[in-house]
């Protein structure tokens, strides 16, 4: 089991103020198991298929060369790839490589694919808490109300109220054409459960809007300005979660983020920060 850690690596130094109102929350996960990367070994060391590549990650994995797991894994992402279970991997490649902030990237994404999954909210918590970032719930209800909220995806939430929303267009249009097969009272309850299923879905999304992303360098030296010529006001440690801002003209090479918990923002290399 690996260490959790309640100590949080302070972001130190000033900067310009970031307003709060800029800033929307995202519930972070709480609670679970290190590792059980969800493996399927293969002997193909060498390959050039996107599948090729995720099998020679599970061998590479499988014989703790995670370094080389993650290449690997992010080969096959990179050519298009895309399941919760790669970024699943991804991120505990990563985490045992020591690479705590392309750790936490990965198990976001797995995270965003797959909110419900047990082992990436126990990883994905893992990793944050080790990063000094939890911003979780610590007391019951509050865990219980988070788990809740993202008990399912936003591809399962999509469907289901797509569904409903079908169902009550087909009994409407048989009312109207005088072949009612459901009640008007008995309407009542799926339109309301596809009202609650489209805010539920409607916020979910709104989380997903405001751009996120993680600290992968050591540590990122936040700027006044997108240029090495200005002063760094204060840094930000490996695996902080910082919100992408795009109040400004994007510079090449640059980023504006903003560190809500702190109230400040500044400019950092893009190679500092992966966007989520």
């Amino acid at each position: 089991m690996e260490e959790r850690l309640t100590s949080s690596p302070a972001v130190s130094g000033r900067g310009s103020t970031l307003s709060w109102h800029s800033w929307i929350p995202r519930l972070r996960p709480r609670g679970m198991t290190m590792f059980g990367p969800l493996l399927v070994i293969s002997g193909c060391l060498w390959a050039d298929s996107p599948q090729d590549m995720y099998k020679a990650g599970n061998a590479f994995y499988a014989s703790r060369k995670f370094s080389d797991a993650a290449k690997e894994y992010q080969a096959a992402a990179d050519d298009g790839l895309r399941s919760w279970v790669l970024e699943y991997n991804l991120g505990n490649a990563y985490y045992r490589s020591g690479q705590i902030g392309k750790a936490i990237v990965h198990y976001e994404r797995a995270f965003q694919m797959n909110s419900g999954q047990g082992d990436v909210i126990y990883n994905l918590n893992l990793a944050t808490t080790k990063a000094g970032d939890p911003e979780l719930p610590t007391t019951a209800l509050p865990i219980l109300a988070w788990r809740l909220f993202y008990f399912l995806s936003i591809n399962t939430l999509t469907v289901l109220s797509s569904l409903i929303f079908i169902f009550l267009v087909v009994a409407a249009g048989m009312a109207l054409a005088g072949k009612p097969f459901l009640r008007v009272d008995l309407a009542f309850t799926p339109a309301l459960l596809f009202v609650l299923l489209a805010v539920w879905l409607g916020i979910r999304i709104s989380f997903l809007e405001k751009p996120v992303g993680v600290v992968v360098s050591s540590v990122a030296e936040v700027r006044s300005g997108p240029n090495t010529t200005y002063p760094a006001n204060f840094t930000v440690p490996e695996g902080r979660r910082v919100l992408i801002l795009k109040e400004q003209e994007p510079i090449q090479g640059w980023l504006e983020i903003g560190v809500p918990q702190e109230g400040l923002k500044g400019w950092v290399p893009e190679t500092s920060v992966e966007v989520i």
